[in-house]
């Protein structure tokens, strides 16, 4: 007979950090046995269904033993042009409607402090700080504060990070709206102005400037904020119990309820690509992703990264990508930056030497470090502290290949578009989805109709197929950005689709925005396809493909695989 105190049940929240992908697993723990758990896919507020579920779930563990007590509400919410980017906010509470409240408070203070720390907007404190409107005695707390640990990381790194390098952005951004690459004079120039400090932080809590080169926080405000407005909402709240802030793939978690975390591979970028790692956490942390692989300008067809070194001038090049965890959001996202900028050796020593700090960096050639405590180092360095992670770039990857952009409607907050990309044959069946984004808790379904063509397409699918892809292949709705997706050569099933005519589905319905369908007929076979753009339209602003041929079946083509590499 098993005792009560036998009994462990889980529930576990997932965010990647790439997508920033929600969602509930549930695991049950019957003395040394753990039955499998089932991911059940939310993407927003619980809707009634679940809400039964998990009530029906806890009843029925409470009639075998003793069950830890579990929030009565778990509430995601969603907003788009916050601070430039989306915002998902998980709240734990005991009702509904109080999570509603601590989400008004967290939506105020974001909005407080970035009224103090944007560059973007031409009345926030930074900016008229810039102008000389607010004297240096003047300044608010939180401005100051920020300031004052800019300085502390441009000591700290050695000069690879320092907050005027905006200038030297400016000059990069300007030299690629000309089509040339800036003068070595113009770079030399504005890097001798960095080799100074940019302020005195006197002890009276004045800041005294020494320069007027334009002054950038995007590196530290929004992890900044990101710690604010967890403080704020959990003092002014604190019923509270469990808070999870993700604003643009920066995430700071308060509480203990487990998270799964998912790093993207920056190689594939491809929509449901397979992350580069996963691991769970229960404790509070903070966590940050950069790279140059997102964003970037490009002169004469060369790509540079948005990253510069302000020790050069140039753009950063040695990295892919660099995720750290930190104790604050703050630090998390400053220490990513500057992980960017140094060697990956540099970078290492510069993690180790923080308290609380841990860092894993993929550099251009695909080699894999990690710091000491990072989350199953392990599996993740088998051979040592280096680690090839790819052969074969995601350029090469056979299949078809396309690329859209979600356009950012002008105005406020606004709701996110359904997207559906799939592959029609000549007689009009649809052989593969690859994305599918909906809501799928209530009132979510009511709208799935309004993806007309796939809706009624997947109608019949179903008939043949007898399978869902809602709830199977099904993701949450994303917001404004460059999106990409891969078919890899076959159909729901997996099977190998024939050579032939397809075509091109990708279509977009958007609450009070538009209904909008993009078609293009292609053949697949054995020639490649140049990369093609498509017409674009109020929801999918831009669209491409291209294809690259799949090889003959039985013939490994695709980069190596974990399992692949631990037969290494």
């Amino acid at each position: 007979m098993l005792s009560f105190s036998s009994w462990l049940f889980t529930l576990r929240w997932g965010i990647r950090s790439d997508i920033h992908e929600p969602g509930w697993s549930v695991a049950i723990r019957l003395g040394p046995h753990l039955v499998p758990s089932h991911r059940i896919r939310l993407h927003s507020s619980l809707g009634l269904p679940m809400k039964r579920s998990l009530v029906i779930l806890l009843l029925m563990l409470a009639g075998f033993g003793a069950v830890g007590p579990v929030s009565a509400e778990q509430v995601t919410f969603r907003h788009e042009n916050v601070l430039g980017t989306s915002l998902e906010l998980r709240i734990d509470a005991p009702d509904e409607s109080l999570a509603r409240r601590a989400e008004t408070t967290a939506l105020g203070e974001i909005d407080r402090l970035a009224s103090l720390l944007s560059r973007h907007a031409a009345d926030s404190e930074l900016s008229r700080w810039q102008r000389g409107e607010v004297a240096g005695d003047s300044l608010s707390v939180e401005l100051r504060d920020v300031l004052s640990r800019a300085e502390r990381w441009r000591l700290a790194s050695g000069g690879a990070f320092d907050v005027r390098a905006q200038a030297l952005s400016r000059l990069w951004t300007s030299a690629a709206e000309k089509g040339s690459l800036p003068t070595d004079a113009e770079r030399i120039a504005l890097v001798a102005q960095l080799n100074d400090a940019p302020w005195t932080l006197r002890e009276d809590g004045s800041i005294e400037r020494h320069d007027a080169l334009p002054i950038s926080l995007d590196a530290l405000a929004k992890g900044y904020i990101l710690d604010e407005v967890g403080r704020v909402v959990r003092e002014t709240h604190p019923e509270v119990s469990e808070l999870v802030i993700n604003i643009g793939g920066d995430l700071r978690k308060f509480g203990e309820t487990p998270l799964e975390i998912e790093i993207a591979d920056p190689s594939r970028t491809a929509v449901g690509a397979t992350p580069l790692q996963r691991f769970e956490t229960t404790r509070p942390f903070a966590l940050a992703t950069s790279g140059g692989y997102h964003r970037h300008v490009e002169i004469a067809g060369r790509r540079f990264s948005h990253i510069i070194d302000p020790r050069s001038g140039f753009p950063a090049s040695g990295i892919r990508s660099a995720s750290v965890i930190a104790p604050t959001a703050v630090e998390a996202d400053a220490a990513a930056t500057v992980l960017n900028v140094l060697e990956p050796s540099e970078g290492l020593r510069l993690i180790e030497s923080l308290s609380g700090l841990e860092c894993l960096i993929v550099a251009a050639d695909g080699s894999l470090f990690a710091s000491a405590g990072w989350p199953n180092r392990s599996s993740l360095e088998p051979l040592g502290e280096r680690l090839v992670l790819t052969s074969l770039g995601a350029e090469d990857e056979p299949g078809l290949h396309v690329e859209f952009t979600i356009g950012r409607p002008a105005g406020g907050r606004y709701r996110r578009p359904y997207v559906a990309v799939w592959l029609e044959d000549e007689d009009g069946f649809p052989v593969r989805t690859a994305v599918l984004w909906i809501m799928t808790e209530q009132p979510g379904p009511r709208w799935h109709r309004d993806l007309t063509r796939w809706f009624r397409n997947d109608r019949v699918r179903k008939l043949v197929e007898e399978n869902e892809l809602i709830g199977t292949i099904s993701e949450a709705t994303r917001g404004p950005g460059d999106y990409s997706a891969l078919f890899d050569g076959n159909d729901n099933a997996g099977k190998r689709l024939p050579p032939g005519k397809y075509v091109l589905c990708i279509e977009s319905a958007r609450e009070y925005g538009s209904y909008q369908l993009i078609k293009e007929t292609l053949e697949l076979g054995d020639r490649p396809i140049e990369r093609k753009e498509l017409a674009g339209n109020d929801e999918v602003t831009a669209a491409s493909y291209r294809y690259v041929p799949l090889p003959p079946e039985g013939e490994r083509s695709a980069p190596e695989n974990e399992a692949d590499r631990a037969e290494r």
